[in-house]
């Protein structure tokens, strides 16, 4: 009766380590700002971003960057979103999708994906993230015809970009196109949410595309 006991008790006690665990990785470290990195240099609203060796020179439009981790559910989410931007805004922004290094062994899945205008682009080394001040995912960048940083920050205050009054980017892009000096939407613009730009694949992850 005792083994039982004891057996019971470590079977009940693992399925609730597991309900924990998948209930963290799939909702509450998305709700909780994004950790920022030891070595993270802040780049402010204005400063010049030297991507011309990546972005090539201006065209006279300004430029939308937007962050993607195919192994963040916050990016995979917002993806569908960030489509419809490309939808409304191609013909007045020059938009890129902004994928890590160690990402290119999926490309030709992403690039599956990917059903509007838009110009892929490995982020070799980590420039485009530096550069930018970005280290979480989703996020997005404007960068203003000369290069300057407009807005960095994130979608929406839900990861789920439903309320529509708090459409920060969509917002950011249209007070740019107005020529209005960058728009300050506070705390919840500007605070990372999501994952890290280093997530990597989780275990349940794996466990899925096993079974």
């Amino acid at each position: 009766m005792k083994k039982k006991i004891i057996a019971f008790s470590l079977f009940f006690a693992s399925t609730l380590f597991v309900i924990g665990y998948i209930f963290w990785v799939t909702e509450v470290q998305f709700i909780t700002p994004t950790e920022i990195p030891n070595n993270y240099v802040k780049v402010k609203v204005m400063d010049t971003i030297n991507l011309a060796s990546v972005l090539g020179a201006s065209n006279g439009k300004p430029t939308f960057l937007h962050y993607y981790n195919p192994y963040c559910p916050c990016s995979k989410f917002n993806y569908n979103y960030y489509q419809s931007l490309v939808e409304k805004y191609e013909k007045d922004f020059n938009m890129y999708l902004v994928i890590r290094e160690m990402d290119s062994d999926v490309l030709e899945d992403i690039e599956e994906t990917i059903t509007v205008k838009t110009t892929l682009i490995i982020d070799k080394g980590g420039k485009i993230a530096k550069e930018t001040g970005v280290y979480a995912t989703p996020q997005a960048v404007l960068l203003n015809p000369d290069h300057t940083l407009y807005y960095r920050g994130n979608y929406n205050r839900t990861r789920y970009c439903t309320v529509e009054n708090s459409n920060y980017a969509e917002m950011a892009m249209d007070s740019l196109l107005m020529d209005r000096p960058s728009p300050d939407f506070g705390y919840f613009a500007e605070t990372a949410y999501g994952c890290s730009l280093e997530k990597e694949r989780e275990f349940y992850q794996v466990l899925l595309n096993i079974y």
